[in-house]
């Protein structure tokens, strides 16, 4: 997994190892109940979006001869 640095405006407290490891663990099962409740609204979206994006294309970006 790539790590991305990310700036706080604050700066979060010291924890015990155990305590960064099931603060960490929460944050997963967070995202990934938050993931499972949206997912198919998310997936609409970006179908939605990836359509108007085809539709904008000029219509000689769409040739419907083939190249060859």
């Amino acid at each position: 997994m790539k790590r991305h640095t990310v700036i706080m405006p604050f700066n979060l407290p010291r924890l015990t190892d155990k305590a960064a490891a099931q603060f960490i663990e929460l944050l997963h099962q967070l995202f990934a109940n938050i993931e499972h409740h949206y997912a198919e609204q998310a997936h609409r979206y970006r179908k939605h979006q990836h359509e108007i994006q085809y539709r904008r294309q000029s219509p000689s970006s769409r040739p419907t001869d083939p190249p060859f």
